[in-house]
């Protein structure tokens, strides 16, 4: 019987504290100091840092009709509209609007490892609003599995461009800066380290929310103190993806 990665963890952390309080020579120092659990592929790769493995960025853009690409859109704003979705307050209604981008499906295992990151350009009719971004790993048969997630308040949206590198932006959050409503702003989300692989047949969907769906796949798991508080008021959100405006994610795939 396969052991499960949680209890090999377990195992793992324990004979670290056996180590380091008890004395114990156990031989977990010698140990690799990262062991990853890749999801779809259900390999491990262990190393002596994060990633275990060489990766590099690259970028998945929004397209019309809802898709994610390699290739970046070519036509200006005046040809390629932007999506767009409203969210009532929760005081209102408990149905979240959610926009979303899939690529096509992929015809051979593609690893991906690390953080990652999503730029988009919006224009929100508020002077804030939330940006809650999840990633998924969609089966062809429909079934579904969370990898990684993304959360931004829009009036936090100031980077650190010392501490900022491809892939993992850092926000200070130490001050609040207003949106302008109407007007166009770039807003880069941190993705949380993630490791996956997407098999043949599989996709790729980026799902983009002002709040958090009540009862899905993975929230239906959640306790409910788990979700982020929603913005109060109404909020008309537009999501540009034109050559102008290259929204995009930046996303760490291996190389090896």
């Amino acid at each position: 019987m396969q052991s499960r990665p949680w209890i090999e963890e377990h195992d793992k952390m324990f004979r670290w504290y056996d180590y380091w309080i008890k004395g114990i020579d156990n031989g977990v120092m010698d140990e690799p100091a990262v062991t990853v659990h890749v999801e779809g592929s259900h390999d491990t790769s262990t190393g002596d840092q994060y990633p275990t493995k060489p990766t590099e960025y690259r970028s998945l853009y929004l397209r019309p009709r809802h898709k994610l690409s390699a290739e970046p859109e070519l036509m200006g704003p005046a040809h390629a509209a932007p999506d767009g979705f409203y969210q009532a307050p929760l005081t209102v209604s408990d149905t979240v609007q959610v926009v979303s981008w899939s690529t096509a499906a992929f015809t051979e295992p593609t690893e991906m490892m690390g953080t990652g990151a999503a730029h988009l350009f919006a224009e929100i009719d508020q002077p804030d609003t939330n940006f809650i971004l999840r990633l998924w790993d969609l089966a062809p048969s429909g079934q579904r599995q969370l990898i990684t997630t993304g959360y931004l308040k829009a009036s936090q949206r100031e980077l650190d461009e010392e501490r900022t590198s491809e892939g993992n932006p850092y926000h200070p959050h130490n001050r609040k800066v207003p949106v302008q409503p109407g007007v166009v702003e770039e807003y880069v989300i941190r993705l949380y380290p993630f490791s996956n692989s997407f098999q043949p047949g599989h996709q790729l969907t980026a799902e983009l929310s002002n709040a958090e769906p009540l009862a899905d796949e993975h929230n239906s798991l959640l306790p409910p103190d788990a979700f982020h508080l929603p913005v109060g008021r109404p909020v008309t959100h537009k999501i540009y993806r034109d050559s102008e405006h290259p929204s995009r994610l930046v996303l760490p795939f291996t190389t090896n």
